[in-house]
């Protein structure tokens, strides 16, 4: 081609058929940015430019005789890249710069290379530290999609850099980083989650001494269903079961078919009570015309409700009639696997202290005090009780350190028995915020009823209560006050309406000994001072979740299953900890 010479303001542009010149004359710059970018390029050309092609320099993970080597991409990074970075990287996006150089990152290739299987055969795959670098990218940000992410990539020069790409470097697609989520799964992002918070121990960021835990509501991309649609689908199903069953429906009418739906899903949803089963008959045809529809695939969670009708119909015995009966049990064990969301099936409907009622997940992070590190993660669907996560995320931090913090802070959530107990047996002092206990109302509860130093139950007035019954099947045992309560200035109100009646009349009291006991003790380490510092530090420390949810996406699951969003709280976590530990650069 014939060489181009053109003037573009004060720079010259020049191309022929080799070579594309750009010059850019001094005057471009103040003398201050002229200085400081020649004593960059000066720096860097000692350092062998090390820090401008650092997020591209991929190195090859070892080969072993069983399986040799994944190949990675290759991308080099040509002169007008490495201007651009040093100019706006260096400038623009220190904090990029210190998150970069905060970490090994090569050390995610290697806990991924097992999942890649292109050794020998197959094109050399995008190394998995920047495909990871461009999921901290988005969770960093707080940017809601991955497709928003690679988009803001495709034209951000720091973002290029952070990740690995020069100006003419393609990006990944969508399609590219979802496959990398599934490759490596939920375990191996723990595995890289748990190697940073390795490193950030050896900095000292970790006490030790004390942590806490909390859960907050996570709400997913997905719509909650109606009671009435459960209703069509639950009879969707039972005819599904009798027409793999019984050759086809005929044995009983739809509406019929309906009413037993209708009757299974009434104790949760009494509105369900208006509607008549004709209409969920009406509703359960267009429903098998929209499933039968060749053109569309099978949602994921009609899928499900299919797999379980399957399950069922081997696990029931043959039976020459199906009788109501028969058809309500099969209801009855079809009910758990019930879809309660459009858009991720395994999104559940469940309650939370600042969202009232909400579609999601509920996560818990342990975080310790000294730098806010969070050290486990649990992630669980919404309906999940939240007591029993507290355990497992003692456990993840045990397998980690091999030891527990001495001491943990916890609201009041966790005020249950099985959380003392294991506590108690992991010699964690455990300081959970008492919730008010269960019992009458209008008299005093449980919590009001301590055991002495002598091991007596004593009541409110100061009277010693003696067991008369128990321990049941449950372990609970029944207490009784020793004197005549009629005298008792708190006659009124300890007593219950049926107890005054007797005479004489005494308080009695249900309680699990060993459980009331352990709740007496953890209501007076609360309230000891030691106690009232670790739950005001607790209340502090509340911040980091309202930071990880306006900042990082926390409260948010931008995926169709759990197994993804699983992930994307990980990434959560570990954006967390690698502020912190950045912070010290």
């Amino acid at each position: 081609m014939e060489t181009i010479n053109h003037k573009i303001g004060n720079s010259t542009l020049s191309m022929d058929d080799d070579s594309l010149t750009i010059v850019i004359p001094r005057s471009y710059w103040t003398k201050k940015n002229w200085n400081r970018l020649a004593m960059i390029v000066d720096d860097l050309k000692e350092s062998g430019f090390d820090w401008v092609y650092a997020p591209s320099t991929i190195e090859s993970v070892a080969s072993t005789e069983e399986k040799p080597a994944p190949r990675w991409k290759q991308i080099s990074i040509d002169a007008l890249s490495c201007i651009m970075f040093i100019m706006f990287v260096t400038t623009s996006s220190r904090r990029l710069y210190k998150l970069y150089h905060a970490i090994d990152w090569g050390k995610i290739d290697e806990i991924s290379a097992d999942v890649y299987r292109n050794g020998k055969l197959g094109a050399p795959a995008y190394a998995p530290q920047m495909l990871f670098r461009v999921l901290v990218l988005m969770y960093l940000s707080g940017t809601a999609f991955e497709s928003s992410t690679l988009d803001r990539l495709a034209t951000d020069i720091s973002w290029r850099w952070f990740v690995g790409l020069s100006l003419f470097s393609s990006v990944p697609d969508a399609g590219t980083l979802s496959n990398f989520r599934r490759r490596l799964g939920p375990e191996l992002f723990e595995k890289i989650l748990i190697e940073l918070i390795k490193q950030c121990d050896e900095a000292g960021l970790i006490g030790h001494q004390e942590s806490y835990y909390d859960m907050t509501g996570v709400s997913a991309s997905a719509t909650q269903m109606t009671p009435y649609q459960r209703a069509v689908i639950l009879a969707k199903a039972i005819s599904l079961y009798l027409d793999e069953k019984e050759g086809g429906v005929a044995v009983i009418s739809q509406n019929q078919i309906a009413a037993i739906a209708l009757e299974v899903l009434q104790e949760k949803h009494p509105s369900l009570k208006k509607v008549a089963p004709e209409q969920i008959a009406h509703s359960q045809e267009k429903l098998d015309e929209k499933l039968s529809q060749p053109d569309k695939n099978e949602p994921k969670w009609w899928q499900r409700v299919t797999e379980k009708v399957d399950n069922l119909r081997q696990k029931v015995t043959e039976t020459t009639q199906s009788t109501v009966e028969q058809l309500s049990e099969i209801a009855q064990q079809l009910l758990p696997d019930l879809p309660q969301t459009f858009g991720n099936p395994d999104a559940t409907v469940g309650h939370t202290k600042t969202n009232g009622t909400m579609c999601g997940y509920r996560s818990g992070f342990l975080v310790d005090a000294k730098c806010r590190i969070i050290t486990a993660i649990v992630f669980v669907s919404l309906c999940k009780p939240e007591a029993p996560t507290l355990i497992t995320a003692l456990d993840k931090h045990f397998e980690i350190f091999h030891f527990y913090p001495k001491r943990l802070g916890t609201d009041s959530a966790f005020d249950r028995d099985e959380v003392h107990r294991a506590t108690l047996e992991r010699q964690i002092e455990n300081v959970a915020t008492p919730r008010t206990p269960p019992g009458p109302k209008g008299v005093h509860r449980v919590d009001l009823f301590v055991w002495n130093d002598e091991g007596e139950l004593v009541c409110p007035a100061g009277e010693t209560m003696e067991k008369v019954a128990g321990p049941y099947k449950n372990g609970t045992e029944r207490y009784q006050c020793m004197a005549d309560c009629s005298e008792c200035d708190q006659f009124e109100d300890c007593l219950t309406v049926k107890q005054r009646e007797k005479e004489p009349p005494k308080r009695q009291l249900t309680t699990n000994t060993s459980a009331h006991k352990r709740a007496q003790q953890n209501r007076e380490r609360s309230r000891s001072d030691e106690g009232k510092d670790i739950r005001k530090q607790r209340f502090a420390s509340e911040g980091l979740w309202g930071h990880l949810n306006t900042h990082h996406n926390g409260d948010k699951a931008p995926y169709r299953n759990q197994e993804m969003d699983n992930i994307a709280q990980i990434m959560v976590a570990y954006t967390s900890n690698l502020e912190q530990l950045a912070g010290l650069i």
